[in-house]
């Protein structure tokens, strides 16, 4: 199972095509967990519609720390994340629907050879 983390703040603008390129991917073993940022637009609202569509996929994590910036609030996500395998998500991305998969699959790959001890970072390009 792979925890995608995604801090919101003001982002009804792109939100929804994110929500969904996360959706569409072609791995399924995931979770996007989310936390807002105390937006004052749609956000929430945005979020409520896909957290009540998708509850075994989507959760909004809740707190009252208020407004913390992005680096608190991804802190907040990685805090309430139990998985091995976690990837960052920004409200204004797009995937593509083999993002999750491939980067898994590159995940395995470098922990075969270094061992699952040693941390391990992949990114993708833009």
């Amino acid at each position: 199972m792979i925890d995608i983390l995604l801090s919101t703040y003001n982002g009804e603008k792109y939100l929804a095509e994110q929500l969904d390129s996360v959706l569409n991917q072609t791995n399924k073993d995931w979770r996007l967990i989310i936390r807002d940022d105390c937006s004052a637009d749609d956000t929430l609202n945005i979020i409520s519609k896909y957290v009540n569509s998708y509850p075994q996929k989507i959760t909004l994590l809740t707190d009252d720390r208020g407004n913390v910036g992005s680096k608190l609030s991804f802190e907040n996500l990685l805090q309430a994340s139990t998985s091995d395998y976690i990837m960052f998500c920004d409200q204004d991305d797009v995937w593509l629907p083999e993002k999750v998969e491939l980067t898994y699959k590159r995940m395995l790959e470098l922990e075969n050879q270094y061992g699952k001890e040693k941390p391990i970072l992949v990114h993708t390009d833009l």
